[in-house]
Parts: structure tokens; C-alpha cells; sequence
């Protein structure tokens, strides 16, 4: 891990050749013929990080759409493509499914869109319109479906949230086979409702630190998402002078989607946590009318919501479909039997300012102003870990969470409903979801667990929250964490970043001394004798030189796969949540699995002995190196996930994506990142590997902040 100073040195380095490409090469290529000198200016600086100045918030908006086309292209115009619902339109039927849902979306949009405030409209019409410019600009290198077609209602409608229809369909089907009720009409999946789909991830990990835990005396916040290396982080500065200066990762496809990041003042991170939002209510269908439902002592009509959608014939013409959807004020309509009307009610259904709501938190210069932005619980889901120029740490479990009357359901039982007092009306408010602000040890954090341990000296008490709020175990990757921050020292920013690079897996702390111990009991032969000493001399560690680390994990792997869940003598537990799980509670299996790894380990790469970075790897354009990191699961903090290549070594294609470390100055902030996928999905582009390899190394780039900085380090610089 290079120090601070020597990453400074680099850049300084960096710098120069920027300079000099500067001087004598202005790139002007995708520019339109006659610039706009009214609209943003874009400067590239080395990475590609685009530092975007407008005079509007549209112009922001026009920068980001444009430059996000020019790292990502065809994904940007195909997710706007999806939000318009003109995939049947432009692919043919065999993409029409999702339109439906759009087109259903599309009219919350025109209800609401007017609601928005004037700067969040301006964004939206600009990214639209950079989005344009763009597919113009290229129009004779792009293929004939990608047309200049989008409008801020397109940009909009991403962030419009909505009911999980699919997952309260197969929530009732399930139910309705447990209760053996087969001989009901039972429908099958409507394949024209798609699910608001909720994306998988590998974990995320974030951290504040307070001015009293900080060599500096300023606090200090580092931002770790793990998702799949294709979830589409995009790095960028957008400065409006006076009103707006953010530097943060913007998710491709929207000028708003899930970004955090950091301004002059303050700064937050996100980690996915699992509210359950939704609730599924079995209401009575009125036995002398079946288009109509009893509730509240009355009939009511049980209501058609039609939406239209165009499709490319075969012949290349385009004809237009109707179809009518079941709705009720109370949700949509997921599935119904001859007595029984289904319907979903969910948190965010119908909410439409996630966008208004997060250029607020980007505007915002104090705790008070930024939380002020979050009661507007326009963001569905996700923890939220903060820190500010003012010193205050503060980590809060955000969701859009009902206030429920009755049991939680999770997502396995409905509940019947016949009066209003049987439904959920309204949220938990702000104040009442599970948040800690400046505790005692100067720390908070999260890893995706629930978020009663953000600071072992502040416990939430899990039975003030309601029964929907998540609970459970304090699991492996958090545990790591707090002996990495948990304790008293001083931390520097340089300090933080070479933590954040852990590479223990401390599963092995917990499980290798019985492995040991059961080898030790087991009849010798010459590979387990090996293997003992291997295992004995390994320090614990997956960093790219260790050995016995790829034979320990192919281990454990075999072993829980035949002791389930009986894997750990001690389970976790309250009473000893940072030294739980411990053991093996199935010993009398650990060298059977040991000796089945030792022949995969062999086979595949030659010998038990072979080092983690021999296997691992990361690898994009030219790139090919070692890497150390592993799953969540063994209790690494530096999260990979790897799939196998065909030569069979294990290539890196989930966890660190975007990483952040930020310390918040007196005048300025301080920053460090790095993108391990690069800025663009264009293998041409000379930014789709160029942070791949300092990412293997443990490195980090400085983030240029300054106006004096970006210009200085500028390597490219336009106007769409």
C-alpha cells in the first residue's frame, strides 16, 4: 500500500503529462460543429473523470447526459428506452414485456412531474437533452434504432417508485398451496406485470470517523459499495458556481440514481440494508357483485387502470396494444380468487421525488439541512453513514417503512383487511427509524447488517423498532470491521485507506485452530502432513502472496457444504457478538473435506501450496494481475467475488467497486478514490483499465477538487 505522500508524487507526475497532452491537444472531436457557449463545459481529467461546470442546473444535467453516453453509450439510450416504454417499439414483441410496467409509470410521471421543484426539472430536461446531443453528435457511427427521442418525463420516470406486483403474486400463490387451497382458480404469473426489481449485491461497507478518532481532528468518511462490476458506478464533479459543488459516483442511466458522495461541507455513504416495505392484504370480494370488494362496511368498485403500448410488426410497421390492469386506492391488484381480491400496498409506491430529494442532500451544507432533505422519504431504502465539515458523525437506517397495525408478514403471509383499522396508512416517521448520532468511541459504521451495532458503546435496543425493521446477526465482515475501527487510536486519512485494504479473512481465526486440531488427531499420510504445515504457517491473510489460503477456502467451502448447519460449534450470540461464530461443530468432517480439497487445489492449479494472487485476478482490456480479496462470507473486508475464466484461474467480478475516502478540511475537502472498472464499458476507451491494476495494488487516485486542481490536471476539455 503506497503511502499518501508517494500517491501525491504520482499524481504530481500525472499531472505533467496532463499538462503537456493539454497544451498541445485540445479535443474538440465530439463536440457539435458550433459549440454552445452557453451551455457546460466539460473537463476531463486524468481517469476521465469528467468535472462538469454549468451556469444552470440544466447545463449540469446536459453535461452529465452527455458524457455518461460517451463511457457507457447504448446502456444509457436502452435504459431510457425501457422508462419510455418503447422497447416493443423498437426491438418488436419479443421486448415488449416491460413497457406495460412503463407505460403504468409513465402516468404517475404526468401526474407529479409538474410537483417537482424548478432545479430538478431543469436536471431532468438536461440529461434528456445531453442524452440527445450526444446520439446527434454520433448519429453515423450508431445503429439506426438509437434516435434523438428523449424528454425529461423519460429521465423522470426511473425514479418513480413502485409496488413489487410480481412478489406479491408468487407471495400468494405460495400461500394458497400451503394452505391447500388448489381447487381455487389459481392464474399464472401475469407475464405482462414486471417487478420492480430489486437488484442483488455482494454487501457494501461504510465508515465515519470522528474528529475525536482522527489525527487531523476533522472527520472522516469512507464509502464502499460491492456490487457486480457491471452495476455501472460513474465518477463525476458538477459545480453550478454558488448553488451546487458535488463530487460523487452517479449510477449510468439517470442524472439521480443512487449517488453519494461528498461537497465542501458534508458527505455520506450507502450500504443496502432489507426493509420489508410491502404488504400483501386479502380483501372480500362482494358476493352479489364480483367487480366490486367489501371494505369499511361498503361496496366498493374494483377499479381499471388501461395503459397503451406501441410494437414493431414484423413488417417494420408499428401498431399499438391496450390493456387494462385491477387497481384499488388501497394498491394494485396481485392475483384474485372467486371470494378474495389480492392486493399489494407498498412504502414507495407512487413516490416521484428520489431526484428532488437527492439534489437536496447534494446542496445541503449542514446536518440540519441534510436531514431536512431525508424527510422527505423519497428514497426508498438504504443505510445512510455521514459525516461533516462540522465534526458530526451519524449513521441512520432509511427506509420507507410502514407503520403496520398487525404482525409483520414478511414475505410469506398475507393479512385479511376488511375495515381501514386492518391496513397500514402511513410511514414510521423520520425520527422513530433506528439512527446513531456522535456516540461514544467516535466511530459509527455499516456492513449491510441491521443496523443495532453501528458503535458497540451505543446498542440499539432491538425492541423499540417495530417487527419490519431488519434484526439478526452481527456477521463476520462487520465484526472485521470493528477490529479495524473499534478500538481508540487516531486514525489518519492515509491510515483509513491502508485499513480499508485488510486482507485477514477472519473466518480463519475462528476455525483454523480446530482444523488444525482434527488434522492433528487424524491417521498421517504425507499430503496431510503437508497440509497441516501449510495451513499452520499461513498468516490468515488472502493478499496475493499468501499460501494456504486458496486451499483453506476450497476447504471450507466442501466442509459447509456437508455440515450445513452445523458448520460452527458456537453460533453467534448476543452475549458474545464480536467472538461468535466460533469452531467447528463438525469435525469429525473437516478432514474428509480437507483431503477432497487438497485433490481440487492439485488438479486444478498444480499444488496445494499455490499463492492466492497465482489464482485470483483481475482482468480487464490488457490487464491481467493478482489480486487479494474474498467473499463477505469469510469475513474479508476488501469484498471480491470471482468467476472461473477458461483457463481456470478466478477472475474478479463483483464487490469493491467505487471507493471513497474523504477527510473533511477546514477549508477544502480531501479525497481519495477509485473505480476498479474504469470509467467507460468502451474496451477502446483509454479509461476502461486504467484503474484496474492500481486497483489490484491497494492504490487509490487523488480526487481533484479545486477549480485551480481540475484545470491543472485537465487532459481534455469541451463542450457538448
Amino acid at each position: 500500500m503506497h503511502s499518501l505522500s508517494r500517491l501525491c508524487r504520482r499524481a504530481v507526475r500525472l499531472a505533467g503529462l496532463a499538462i503537456l497532452t493539454a497544451a498541445t491537444s485540445t479535443d474538440t472531436s465530439s463536440a457539435q460543429a458550433t459549440p454552445d457557449t452557453s451551455g457546460p463545459v466539460i473537463r476531463r481529467t486524468e481517469y476521465g473523470i469528467p468535472h462538469i461546470t454549468a451556469s444552470s442546473f440544466r447545463g449540469i444535467g446536459i453535461g452529465l447526459g452527455y458524457a455518461m453516453c460517451e463511457d457507457y453509450g447504448e446502456r444509457v439510450v436502452r435504459s431510457l428506452l425501457r422508462n419510455k416504454g418503447w422497447m416493443g417499439r423498437t426491438f418488436g414483441p419479443d421486448s415488449v414485456a416491460s413497457d406495460w410496467t412503463a407505460a403504468l409509470v409513465m402516468q404517475r410521471v404526468q401526474e407529479t412531474y409538474h410537483r417537482l421543484d424548478a432545479d430538478t426539472r431543469a436536471m431532468y430536461d438536461g440529461y434528456a437533452e445531453g442524452v440527445n446531443r450526444w446520439i446527434r453528435a454520433n448519429r453515423a457511427t450508431l445503429p439506426a434504432w438509437m434516435e434523438p427521442v428523449f424528454t425529461a418525463h423519460d429521465v423522470a420516470a426511473g425514479d418513480i417508485g413502485t409496488a413489487s406486483i410480481v412478489g406479491g403474486q408468487r407471495l400468494v400463490q405460495r400461500r394458497l398451496r400451503a394452505d391447500s387451497l388448489r381447487g381455487l382458480p389459481t392464474p399464472p404469473r401475469d407475464e405482462d406485470v414486471e417487478a420492480h426489481a430489486a437488484y442483488s449485491e455482494d454487501g457494501s461497507n461504510a465508515w465515519a470517523l470522528a474528529p475525536s478518532r482522527t489525527t487531523s481532528g476533522r472527520a472522516i468518511l469512507l464509502r464502499n459499495p460491492h456490487l457486480n462490476w457491471n452495476a455501472g458506478y460513474w465518477e463525476a464533479h458538477v459545480t453550478v458556481p454558488g448553488k451546487l459543488d458535488f463530487y460523487g459516483d452517479f449510477r449510468i442511466g439517470s442524472a439521480f440514481a443512487v449517488i453519494a458522495g461528498f461537497n465542501k461541507d458534508l458527505g455520506w455513504a450507502t450500504t443496502n440494508n432489507a426493509p420489508d416495505l410491502d404488504e400483501v392484504y386479502a380483501l372480500d370480494i362482494d358476493p352479489a357483485d364480483s367487480t366490486r370488494y367489501l371494505f369499511d362496511g361498503t361496496s366498493q368498485p374494483i377499479r381499471t387502470q388501461t395503459a397503451s403500448v406501441q410494437v414493431r410488426t414484423p413488417d417494420g410497421s408499428i401498431a399499438s396494444q391496450t390493456r387494462s390492469f385491477w387497481t384499488t386506492p388501497l394498491g394494485p391488484v396481485v392475483h384474485r380468487t372467486a371470494n378474495t381480491l389480492f392486493i399489494v400496498r407498498a412504502g414507495p409506491d407512487g413516490e416521484y421525488r428520489a431526484g428532488q430529494q437527492f439534489l437536496a442532500m447534494m446542496r445541503a451544507r449542514s446536518l440540519k439541512e441534510w436531514k431536512s432533505a431525508l424527510a422527505m422519504r423519497a428514497r426508498a431504502t438504504s443505510n445512510l453513514t455521514y459525516a461533516d465539515r462540522a465534526g458530526n458523525i451519524l449513521t441512520i437506517w432509511m427506509a420507507s417503512l410502514p407503520q403496520i397495525p398487525h404482525a409483520a408478514t414478511g414475505d410469506s403471509l398475507f393479512t385479511r383487511a376488511r375495515t381501514s383499522a386492518d391496513i397500514w396508512t402511513s410511514l414510521l416517521p423520520l425520527d422513530s427509524l433506528p439512527q446513531v448520532l456522535n456516540p461514544r468511541g467516535g466511530y459509527v459504521h455499516n456492513e449491510n447488517d441491521p443496523p443495532h451495532f453501528a458503535n458497540l458503546k451505543a446498542l440499539l435496543d432491538t425492541a423499540r423498532y417495530p417487527a419490519n425493521v431488519e434484526k439478526g446477526p452481527l456477521d463476520l465482515r462487520s465484526q472485521h470491521a470493528l477490529q479495524l475501527i473499534g478500538g481508540t487510536d487516531k486514525l489518519s486519512l492515509a491510515e483509513v485507506i491502508r485499513r480499508k485494504h485488510s486482507m485477514r479473512m477472519l473466518l480463519a481465526d475462528r476455525v483454523k485452530p480446530d482444523l488444525l486440531r482434527a488434522l492433528a488427531a487424524a491417521p498421517r499420510t504425507p499430503a496431510l502432513t503437508q497440509a497441516a504445515t501449510l495451513l499452520r504457517r499461513w498468516d490468515n491473510t488472502v493478499s496475493v502472496s499468501s499460501r494456504g489460503s486458496t486451499l483453506f477456502e476450497t476447504w471450507w467451502r466442501l466442509y459447509t457444504a456437508a455440515a450445513r448447519d452445523s458448520a460452527f460449534a458456537e453460533p453467534w450470540s448476543w452475549s458474545r457478538l464480536t467472538a461468535t461464530p466460533r469452531g467447528l461443530g463438525r469435525p469429525d468432517l473437516a478432514v474428509p473435506a480437507l483431503v477432497a480439497a487438497i485433490d481440487t487445489v492439485t488438479t486444478r492449479w498444480g499444488s496445494m501450496d499455490v499463492a492466492w494472487g497465482d489464482v485470483h485476478r483481475v482482468r480487464r482490456g490488457s490487464v491481467d494481475v493478482p489480486v487479494g480479496g474474498c467473499s463477505g462470507a469469510l469475513g474479508c473486508f476488501r469484498v471480491l467475488g470471482y468467476e472461473r475464466a477458461p483457463d481456470g484461474k478466478l477472475v474478479a467480478n463483483t464487490g469493491d467497486g467505487w471507493v471513497l475516502a474523504v477527510e473533511f478540511g477546514a477549508t477544502r475537502p480531501r479525497a481519495f478514490s477509485i473505480l476498479s472498472y474504469g470509467q467507460s464499458t468502451d474496451p477502446a476507451s483509454p479509461h476502461h483499465a486504467d484503474q484496474a491494476a492500481m486497483f489490484a495494488r491497494g492504490e487509490f487516485k487523488p480526487v481533484w477538487w479545486t477549480p485551480a486542481e481540475v484545470r491543472a490536471h485537465t487532459v481534455r476539455e469541451y463542450r457538448p
